[in-house]
């Protein structure tokens, strides 16, 4: 900031007096010096301009001028784009304030490299200082926590929280002082503010990865991780596919956990690492790949006379693309009936069966006789009527709330957004199909740009480079699209948002590990 005035001899706390007014201020790069001073030279001749320097687009000037040639000489400057500067709390020349400041950094320099010495000194004290950070960390916790206690100089109230299975422990504790407590099932209007702990075992206790990133179930509503597991497991290794980035997932997750030993989100990740990779190899070998066809054509390479042209495999992408379009339309079928499935029961035990009659079973009658149709059960005598009864109950289901003219738009959107919401879903999943074939292929094509190499090295770069890459970009891709299948096609059949997570008073360290002991 004060770069473009070293060229002004004058100290920035100038004021003006009683007949001289001084301007420092800047001007448009575009003007001329020239034009400038001509300009003020025909408005008046009681003004005088000093020339400080230029940066960027501004050229920055020091006006003086008599106060009566105050507002003319304004004036002339604003057609230069002129805008006043005000230097608060400067006072000196440019050059003497960068002075000061050099030297101050100079000053604040040494004093940082006696900051970072002492502390190298302390080096030895790094475990003991680890220690007390966490110690000190729970001590603010408990203080905090204490904050919120209504108390008088002998008696404190405290309400909260406890899970059921833990509340015979709660009264065992309580037992050994003079306490008086007691516990109560939340009322169904305290729903809202009661907090959720999800009950989670080795398998589901990963899936928390993506509830927290989506949003907590309400109190009364349903757990979903252990309803999704199978489902998001089984589809990540089916749009990953490769032996190879299995094996590479399962050994990121163990080592996450043996060596980082993360906690909340990142020791989610680790395990989800771990259930997928698991899936993705067994989805690979299936499919016969391992980093694309990267050993075929290394065999190839190292002997051309070699008959080993592929992996053993169930079916590839590439040859059996419609047969893995169906399957996958077929498991979105499934993953879609299961939600219509909870959201029956969850509406039964509510009381609401006759919703979950219109809503949900007037799709089962209909999807019934389409089932019938296809493998031509029935003929004329059959699967018609089903779909007749099934298309019945849409019509009834969807305007049966409706009254007067409302029925009919009711009619005409039940009509349309059922069909084509449930059948948009259903081809949702054919994600699934188009991932798997997307990452065969770019492994494939890397597989191919390091084999026209001709020389092993060659290839091996080329390839473990690109099918990288390809991880990345599927490791990636494949959670994204993954997560969109559950969240939106999948728990928008039953899931009831609006949690809070459970989060008791726990001992949290950074740097200690806490192990409970019977």
């Amino acid at each position: 900031a004060l770069t473009p005035w070293l060229g002004l001899d004058v100290p920035l706390d100038t004021a003006s007096t009683k007949h001289v007014l001084v301007l420092f201020g800047t001007l448009s790069g575009l003007a001329s010096h020239q034009a400038v001073e001509a300009a003020l030279a025909e408005t008046t001749e009681l003004c005088q301009v000093q020339w400080a320097g230029r940066a960027g687009e501004l050229q920055y000037v020091l006006v003086l001028c008599h106060r009566k040639a105050g507002e003319a000489a304004r004036d002339a400057l604003k057609s230069f784009g002129f805008t006043a500067t005000s230097f608060r709390g400067w006072k000196g020349t440019a050059r003497s304030n960068i002075d000061q400041i050099e030297d101050r950094q100079r000053i604040l320099s040494q004093e940082l490299e006696a900051c970072r010495a002492r502390l190298a000194q302390e080096a030895g004290h790094q475990t003991a200082l680890q220690i007390c950070i966490d110690r000190m960390t729970q001590d603010i916790q408990r203080m905090e926590a204490k904050e919120k206690l209504l108390s008088s100089t002998s008696t404190f109230f405290l309400e909260g929280w406890v899970p059921a299975e833990q509340l015979s422990d709660v009264e065992h504790l309580l037992s050994q002082y003079s306490a008086a407590w007691e516990a109560t099932d939340p009322e169904p209007d305290e729903y809202p503010q009661v907090p959720v702990k999800l009950k989670n075992n080795r398998l589901t206790r990963p899936l928390n990865m993506v509830t927290d990133m989506y949003v907590y179930p309400a109190y009364d509503g349903v757990d979903p991780n252990p309803l999704m597991a199978p489902f998001f497991i089984f589809f990540f290794g089916m749009m990953m596919a490769d032996m190879a980035y299995g094996l590479l997932m399962l050994a990121g997750g163990i080592f996450m956990r043996r060596k980082l030993r993360p906690s909340g989100t990142m020791e989610h990740m680790a395990g989800l690492l771990i259930l997928c990779g698991i899936s993705t190899f067994v989805m690979g070998a299936l499919t016969g790949s391992f980093l694309g066809d990267f050993l075929p054509r290394l065999a190839k390479l190292i002997r051309p006379d070699t008959t080993f042209t592929a992996l053993p495999a169930l079916f590839t992408p590439l040859t059996d693309t419609l047969a893995i379009l169906i399957g996958s339309l077929a498991l979105g079928l499934l993953q879609v009936l299961t939600g219509m499935a909870i959201s029956v029961v969850r509406k039964v035990q509510a009381g609401t069966w006759t919703d979950a009659l219109w809503d949900e079973g007037t799709w089962w009658i209909i999807l019934a006789g389409v089932a019938l149709a296809v493998v031509g059960i029935g003929n004329l005598g059959g699967y018609p009527i089903v779909l007749l009864i099934g298309l019945l109950m849409l019509l009834y289901g969807g305007t049966r709330n409706a009254k007067g003219f409302g029925k009919l738009t009711a009619l005409i959107g039940t009509v349309y957004n059922g069909a084509t919401g449930f059948f948009s879903d259903i081809l949702s999943y054919a994600r699934l199909m188009a991932l798997m074939l997307a990452g065969s292929v770019i492994a494939q094509v890397f597989n191919t740009l390091g084999e026209v190499t001709g020389s092993v090295a060659g290839f091996v770069i080329i390839s473990l480079v690109g099918n990288a890459l390809n991880f990345m970009l599927n490791l990636l891709g494949c959670y994204v699209h993954d997560l969109r299948l559950q969240c939106l096609e999948f728990f928008g059949r039953f899931y009831k948002e609006g949690g809070k997570p459970f989060r008791p008073l726990l001992i949290n360290t950074k740097y200690v590990d806490i192990k409970e002991e019977d």
